[in-house]
């Protein structure tokens, strides 16, 4: 490895670990009680050091938010095309999401502390970030449950409204879990959810 590459994968070492202490710093203090000092000092670095990652507190957050929201994305995208047919896809996308909760608990604890509307521009980026991401989840969901209405083993109604609700179904399954992680497993949900998402609630007479 020459000297250009080991500094470029230093520089991304160490910005990884001054993102993953800013994390867990963010997510037990919240947004305003966290200074750039004690991020740096948590990452083993100076002050004056994470400057040459990020250009403050804000920036910092916003490049955490968003990087480690499409990582899970992209893993969820990745794992549910390599699934066979429409079933397995919607097992794998449950699971995936399900499992990105699980191991980034500190993460998604960031979003339930209620911060949105007293972090203004920086939140302003965030809330288009998720906005976008959302569409496109949502796209991608469709797209699968349209197959799946194709192939008969999902009931013709509308698939942008089967999405959604599958989406929401997913993450209420999530946020009462970070609520309650005493209640064991979150992914010990996942064939609840697929099974009154495919089969519902009805009982068959």
């Amino acid at each position: 490895m020459g000297k250009v590459q080991r500094k470029e994968r230093e520089f991304h070492m160490r910005r990884a670990a001054i993102l993953a202490e800013a994390e867990k710093i963010f997510s037990a203090k919240g947004f305003h009680k966290v200074t750039v000092a004690q991020i740096a000092a948590a990452s083993g670095f100076s002050t004056g050091f994470l400057y040459q990652f990020f250009e403050g507190k804000e920036h910092l957050y916003t490049a955490m938010v968003s990087e480690k929201l499409d990582m899970m994305y992209d893993t969820i995208y990745r794992e549910v095309k390599a699934a066979g047919n429409t079933k397995d896809k919607i097992s794998v996308l449950i699971e995936s999401h399900l499992c990105f909760v699980e191991e980034n608990m500190d993460f998604c604890r960031i979003f339930l502390r209620g911060e949105g509307d007293t972090l203004s521009g920086v939140m302003t980026e965030i809330r288009r970030k998720l906005l976008e991401d959302y569409l496109r989840q949502l796209s991608f969901v469709e797209k699968l449950l349209k197959e799946g209405v194709k192939e008969g083993v999902i009931r013709a109604l509308p698939p942008r409204e089967m999405a959604g609700v599958l989406i929401h179904m997913i993450r209420a399954a999530s946020v009462r879990w970070l609520m309650v992680p005493s209640e064991g497993s979150l992914t010990s949900q996942k064939r609840f959810i697929e099974d009154i998402f495919l089969n519902g609630v009805k009982k068959n007479e």
